[in-house]
């Protein structure tokens, strides 16, 4: 064990790898109130100060006022493989954790009074994320990129520029790696020195899915940020008047929606295809709609056409595989950012009344309900595929269950406008039924008075003798949602006393969960016995299961839009492939079964797990979002039961 352990350290510096340098500290067993002041303080701490350029792998560029979240690699298996999970680091300054744990703060304040962040805290981070708007339009617009944007004289366009990734992939290439390749077989350890070629291999098809165009993700939770500092305007007002500088123009991001939703009953060929892994779980969506003879429109990942796709390609601003998809995580962003947004006063009541603005009306309609159903029918069985980017199911259930609890708090003063009214009938039966059902009915118990949760990253390697190791490296993070999920569904907030209460009816079985899951994130939050880590985001390549070449299609084209009708061999430049319009179901289930429409490869019809030691994936992990949405978390079980 010492050789590998030795090994693994020279591994580390010859590939020039960084460790996150974001520990947890260890702290006496304090009240929740204090264990919420730390967060809030390490919080603050955490948050980059002043912008330093890239100096070398461990110095990686930090843009100011952001929040620090890491890309890594899943690695699983063998202990020297494992292990590169844990030193294979690098830091990325995409707006999303950043945009997210400061709706955390904000939320965390408005709602049960922890502390609040200066207002310098959220002008950074303000000022960060104003980096991300799209600027290759004539136009202010408030349609956002996840990376920082750069402007690219070859092309002529601002492209996504994850600057730090890019430097990484240049110094792991120029590696000595016929040095490195002697030592790892020396070392014995083919199975790393394989994942490494495959790197090295990859990095013009890294770079390639680098440039990626603007997204209705980072978007809509841009915008249900503006509605979080609107609702606290009088509290707030140097940060909302900054965040209002930099969104002056919220009519972009309705026009994005209207012209680039997912129609798959359109005879627009631009608007009616879909990626071949999302169709794959979302037919049964369309089959219902379509058997009751109604019309489809949702939000889609990306705000981009197929048609733009073709168009910007080789100028470095297109969508991943040139086609659209529908994960239902965004979704539920979208759904939050348009209800916050209406009921804040950011955008006017008029969008969700289907007689003025019938296209914005039937896209909340149509997803909200889209995203009940897959919740009461569990994804059908593939969160692989229904969660693209997002592998938590808990961190969605939060997700979904902040616009109920948003709709709530306006139901105390007013009523709500009537589409949104029957989008919360919808939503909360789905929340309080099955999505209640399987946060309680899951976890495992502790000592009889916790419960924690887990969900996938380091929980299935082995040791130096082939036995499973349990390192539970997201499960800070998992029992923090599911104590998320359960906490804002059930209980009651009320801004202008600052109290929360459980709502009349809960039952006792939700009431003790929380209680044993919030023990138990209490006791451990702060301490060294688990990493704070998370896959809060993720590549949609998350293994075999997720490849879209396996999955059947309709619809396979050339750059220029020549229909290719041979389905056996996967074109070699260029190719779009994905289902267009809606495919009978016994039609498609007949695609599924003859491997010679999809490439000659087998669709996979279940998933097993996120964990393939013949396989890795990207992810994005930081501890700082663990933090915030912990401190959400105890913050409101504190007050609930105070």
């Amino acid at each position: 064990m010492a050789r590998v352990l030795n090994g693994v350290c020279l591994l580390a510096a010859l590939v020039a790898v960084s460790v996150s340098g974001v520990g947890a500290r260890s702290v006496a067993e304090p009240g929740l109130a204090l264990k919420v002041r730390e967060l809030f303080d390490m919080l603050e701490l955490l948050q980059v100060k002043q912008d330093r350029p890239f100096i070398g792998p461990g110095l990686w560029q930090e843009d100011r006022g952001i929040y620090p979240s890491y890309v890594r690699l899943n690695f699983v298996g063998s202990p020297p493989v494992a292990e590169m999970r844990n030193l294979m680091s690098v830091f990325d300054n995409n707006m999303f954790a950043t945009a997210w744990i400061t709706s955390a703060l904000l939320e965390a304040h408005h709602y049960t009074l922890t502390p609040r962040p200066s207002d310098q805290q959220l002008l950074d981070s303000l000022d960060a994320i104003g980096a991300h708007h799209d600027r290759n339009v004539a136009y202010n617009s408030s349609v956002m990129s996840f990376w920082p944007l750069a402007w690219d004289s070859n092309s002529s366009m601002w492209v996504n520029t994850p600057a730090n990734l890019l430097h990484a992939l240049d110094v792991f290439s120029q590696l000595p790696w016929d040095a490195i390749d002697k030592e790892l077989e020396k070392l014995g350890w083919k199975e790393l020195e394989e994942f490494l070629k495959r790197i090295v291999k990859s990095k013009a098809g890294y770079e390639r899915v680098f440039k990626i165009s603007p997204d209705f993700d980072d978007t809509f939770v841009n915008l249900g940020l503006g509605a979080l500092l609107k609702d606290m305007g009088d509290s707030v007002p140097e940060p909302l008047a900054r965040w209002t500088l930099h969104n002056s123009n919220l009519t972009s991001v309705l026009d994005a929606l209207r012209r680039y939703a997912y129609r798959p009953f359109h005879n627009n060929s631009d608007i009616n295809t879909l990626d071949t892994r999302a169709y794959y779980y979302m037919r049964y969506f369309l089959n219902d709609a379509a058997q009751k003879g109604l019309d489809v429109a949702l939000v889609p990942t990306w705000a981009q056409s197929i048609s733009e796709a073709r168009k910007y390609y080789h100028r470095g601003v297109v969508m991943p595989l040139q086609v659209n998809n529908v994960d239902i995580t965004v979704a539920a962003n979208a759904i939050y950012g348009i209800t916050a947004s209406v009921l804040s006063g950011l955008l006017p009541p008029s969008v969700l009344d289907p007689h003025k603005d019938p296209e914005i009306a039937q896209v909340y309609h149509n997803t909200s309900t889209m995203i009940a159903f897959m919740i009461r029918h569990q994804f059908f069985g593939r969160p692989d595929l229904a969660l693209t980017y997002y592998p938590s199911v808990f961190e969605f259930y939060w997700f979904v269950a902040r616009t109920l609890h948003r709709m709530e708090m306006a139901l105390h003063s007013q009523p709500l406008p009537k589409l949104m009214q029957e989008m919360y009938t919808v939503l909360k039966g789905a929340l309080q039924g099955p999505m209640t059902k399987h946060v309680t009915s899951t976890g495992t118990e502790e000592g009889g008075d916790m419960k924690y949760y887990d969900d996938f990253l380091g929980d299935a390697d082995v040791d130096a003798h082939n036995k499973t190791e349990m390192k539970a490296e997201d499960r800070l993070y998992t029992t923090t949602m599911a104590v998320n999920a359960l906490l804002t569904t059930w209980t009651l907030t009320n801004t202008t006393s600052k109290t929360v209460t459980w709502r009349p009816g809960t039952p006792q079985e939700v009431k003790d969960t929380t209680s044993k899951a919030v023990k138990w994130l209490n006791t451990h939050i702060l301490g060294l016995k688990y990493k704070p880590w998370n896959a809060f985001f993720s590549g949609s390549f998350k293994g075999t299961t997720t490849s879209p070449l396996v999955y059947p299609g309709n619809r396979l084209e050339t750059l220029n839009g020549t229909r290719v009708s041979n389905y056996r061999h996967v074109p070699k430049d260029f190719f779009l492939f994905g289902v267009e319009g809606l495919i009978p179901e016994e039609k498609y289930e007949a695609l599924v079964k003859n491997t010679s429409m999809h490439f000659g490869r087998k669709t996979p019809t279940e998933f097993v797990s996120f964990n393939d030691p013949h396989g890795y994936f990207p992810f994005w992990s930081s501890p700082a979002y663990t933090y915030a949405t912990s401190m959400v978390a105890l913050g409101r079980y504190d007050k609930l039961m105070n």
